[in-house]
């Protein structure tokens, strides 16, 4: 599924470098894009377990979310190695 929103307290690259760092660590997601000029974070996770997970860990780390578009895609509707890539993440 994916996700964007809107991160708290982002404002520089090193921001960005915390947020890549302490969400690499969460198997159940991967990160696609982090946008410091507007705040966004744009995700995909496996199940409601990763996306609460994301929500902690930013929250212990100084940069709390607010749900912009959380929208479940399935993955059997990609194509190609794509598809195999979502359903692995």
């Amino acid at each position: 599924m994916k996700a964007l929103v809107n991160v708290k307290n982002l404002q520089c690259e090193e921001g960005k470098k915390v947020i890549l760092r302490n969400l690499s660590r969460i198997l159940d997601i991967r990160v696609i894009d982090i946008d410091i000029q507007n705040g966004i974070l744009h995700f995909l996770y496996i199940n409601p377990i990763g996306l609460q997970r994301v929500k902690q860990e930013l929250t212990r780390i100084g940069f709390p979310i607010e749900p912009l578009n959380i929208r479940p895609s399935r993955p059997s509707l990609l194509h190609g190695s794509d598809a195999m890539t979502s359903a692995m993440i």
